[in-house]
């Protein structure tokens, strides 16, 4: 099949402490990431706030980089096909390839990680996060990944 795809978006999903960071620094520390973290630490907002403004900021820049071809990582939570399907629609529109990498770890070993993370999600948001999740499928993207996390 012909390939007119003119740059790759990876799409990281995943709950908080399954490992999209270190994914990310080990496997494409030379991509450009557009962090949903980032900015709202950046710009002051609260994970609980109403994050309209932090998406509107991300988009704005994930469509410099499609506009110039460059492929980048979007990272952020991407629990449910209704949070992945209009990204993903904004990245097939400007051609980009589009991978989603889906990051897997037991709720325990989750829990454990956060506890260690410089910004704490509080455990009660990750549980309820537990209840939302829908897995990626075949049928969203280019190319999907599943990985799963292994005890440390």
């Amino acid at each position: 099949m012909y390939d007119d795809t003119r740059c790759e978006v990876i799409l990281m999903s995943g709950l908080p402490g399954a490992g999209k960071d270190t994914w990310i620094s080990q496997t494409h520390p030379d991509l450009p990431v557009i962090s949903l973290d980032q900015i709202r630490r950046e710009h002051g907002i609260s994970p609980t706030a109403n994050q309209g403004e932090v998406i509107q900021i991300a988009k704005e820049q994930a469509k410099v980089l499609l506009r110039q071809r460059q492929s980048f990582i979007w990272n952020a939570t991407n629990l449910t096909r209704h949070l992945r399907d209009p990204l993903i629609d904004l990245f097939a529109a400007y051609g980009a390839r589009i991978t989603i990498v889906y990051m897997d770890a037991p709720l325990d070993l989750l829990l454990s990680r956060n506890r260690k993370r410089k910004h704490e999600v509080p455990e009660a948001v990750i549980r309820k996060l537990v209840r939302k999740l829908e897995v990626p499928t075949l049928t969203e993207a280019h190319h999907v990944e599943w990985i799963t996390a292994k005890q440390a």
